[in-house]
């Protein structure tokens, strides 16, 4: 990937944040998209949650970059802007147009939303979602982001929202099976956070930037980091017993789980910067898998595969 406007974006991560959304809304509504009709009066909505979704995710990779320039000038020399190949003016023209996107596909998927299937009870939603969704992500790079644990948990609760974004949007009711895939999601992403401090600690020493690996070393970073991923275990096994769970949950979910103690225990073993690098990725493959289980389980769970406990 040589686009620095691409790279800028960290796609993959835009798709895995915008996909919490879209995932939330299909395992919250499953009969919406299980009819061709249905599937098709909510389709312009799920397009341009996409959009919107991808632009405020792409905005908050953006502004980060922006203002942790002098620590990537030591950590990542090579991203886009450190590097020259985007000047800061430009990256932060970028941010700014990618979050006025993210507050017009809001606004455009309640009006849609409003005129179109009547729904009326849940007008507003995706405006406020993704307001606030701007406010956290120029919040989190500009001040949260110095005090390592309350910006690791704000990208977090970031992750979360999106599939109580989901939950919300067509029919403003919270699902238990929906949210406890958001907790799941939420642990895991809170864990990697707290990781990739290991990464950066030279730079971050040389920023004055509070992460828990400046203060506590990289080997109880490493122990905190896994306990809080490890918690994503115990949440996903929630939803078999309270929210109707099928077969197809249980035994896609463990795959989930077995590569989650995984990657527990490699973080544990080794800690050193170059392995936290390898297994930042392998949680993100972590959450697309999670992400597949859960479509599978509102595809065809309650529909064609019985719950485990009806």
């Amino acid at each position: 990937m040589t686009n620095p406007w691409i790279r800028i974006m960290r796609p993959f991560n835009c798709f895995l944040i915008t996909m919490c959304a879209i995932v939330g809304i299909m395992v919250s509504n499953p009969e919406s998209f299980q009819v061709v009709s249905q599937l098709l009066d909510h389709l312009p909505t799920l397009i341009m949650i996409f959009v919107g979704g991808w632009a405020l995710s792409a905005s908050a990779m953006v502004l980060n970059d922006y203002f942790d320039i002098e620590v990537d000038k030591i950590n990542d020399p090579k991203r886009p802007i450190p590097s020259g190949e985007i000047t800061p003016k430009q990256a932060l023209t970028f941010g700014i147009v990618l979050i006025a996107i993210g507050i017009l596909m809001g606004i455009g998927i309640d009006l849609y939303e409003f005129f179109n299937n009547g729904s009326e009870s849940q007008i507003g939603v995706s405006i406020v979602t993704a307001v606030i969704c701007a406010i956290m992500a120029a919040a989190y790079t500009k001040y949260m982001k110095r005090f390592s644990i309350i910006g690791n948990l704000a990208v977090s609760i970031g992750v979360w929202m999106g599939f109580l974004y989901g939950d919300l949007v067509l029919d403003f009711e919270i699902s238990v099976l929906t949210q406890c895939m958001g907790a799941a999601a939420f642990f895991l992403n809170f864990g990697r956070e707290v990781s990739k401090g290991i990464m950066d600690v030279e730079g971050d020493r040389e920023n004055n930037v509070s992460t828990v690996a400046t203060a506590l070393g990289a080997k109880w970073t490493a122990i905190i980091a896994s306990a809080i991923i490890f918690l994503a275990i115990p949440v996903s096994i929630i939803p078999i017993f309270v929210a109707g769970a099928s077969w197809v949950y249980l035994f896609s979910i463990n795959i989930i789980q077995a590569l989650v103690i995984a990657v527990c225990i490699w973080m544990l073993i080794d800690n050193r910067p170059e392995t936290i690098k390898r297994i930042k990725y392998v949680v993100l493959v972590t959450m697309l898998l999670a992400l597949i289980a859960f479509s599978l389980e509102a595809f065809l769970g309650g529909f064609v595969v019985d719950p485990i406990f009806p």
